[in-house]
């Protein structure tokens, strides 16, 4: 579903890692890790397309969604809790705010034939039209009842706009997933929750975490960044130091 062909990237004459070629497969999740300045956060940034390879590519699946979380938790702050959920899908998010425009106006055919237009990407964006609902509970599974939905996120703690933000990322169900320290600022019920919903997660996952516990909970696979290459190992943390312990015992009598 994802992966990388020769990628490089440098700073300077700093080398962080070369001649990366990685597949990674639909149905696996991985956790990346690594010693700090190893490469981990730029290479989740390469992958995500934040961020630009010094050579090589990412290439990603035709029609596949990819959903990176957000790291910037004041990027929303004049929009609603729900609606910064919504922006999950801009898609959807736009067509039913132009919608909402629309239908205060005087009507004439020409907003007729746009409202047509625009429900018809309403129905392959949304086709069961279950958004309102599937949000309202991802948000009260989060802590959010439904009459705190409508505040704005400029009336959150810095805790609370982080669930926001991983509801904004999961709420669309992303093939492809993107997830830098997702456990940051999280009770230990919503680490639960979060742990749950992603083994439940059925495309391709990268996660970046210091929580050995969690990425034993949600991961199949580890990706290692050393040396300035990037092994896969299969299993979670637990599963890979084995192996990396084992490998450099072998290292050392060699």
């Amino acid at each position: 579903m994802v992966q990388t062909v020769n990628l490089k990237k440098s700073f300077g004459e700093r080398i962080l890692f070369q001649e990366i070629n990685v597949k990674l497969d639909t149905g696996k999740r991985y956790g990346l890790i690594g010693a700090n300045g190893a490469g981990k956060t730029t290479f989740l940034k390469i992958l995500s397309g934040e961020e630009e390879a010094t050579e090589g590519e990412v290439q990603v699946q035709n029609g596949k969604k990819v959903g990176t979380l957000g790291q910037n938790q004041f990027a929303f702050e004049e929009y609603s809790i729900f609606d910064t959920v919504l922006l999950g899908n801009k898609k959807l998010y736009n067509a039913i705010k132009e919608k909402e425009e629309l239908y205060m106006v005087e009507y004439t055919d020409e907003i007729g034939d746009r409202l047509g237009e625009l429900e018809m990407v309403c129905c392959e964006e949304d086709p069961t039209y279950e958004y309102d609902v599937k949000i309202t509970r991802i948000l009260e599974d989060l802590g959010f009842p439904a009459a705190r939905q409508t505040d704005l996120m400029s009336t959150l703690t810095g805790g609370d706009k982080f669930k926001v933000l991983l509801a904004q990322v999961l709420y669309p169900r992303p093939d492809v997933l993107f997830l830098d320290e997702p456990t940051n600022n999280l009770d230990i019920t919503t680490i639960g929750w979060l742990e749950n919903k992603l083994q439940h997660h059925d495309g391709t996952m990268v996660v970046i975490s210091h929580d050995r516990h969690f990425l034993n909970a949600v991961c199949t696979h580890i990706l290692d960044v050393d040396y300035k290459q990037i092994r896969s190992f299969s299993g979670n943390y637990d599963d890979w130091y084995i192996a990396s312990m084992l490998i450099t015992k072998q290292n050392e009598t060699d």
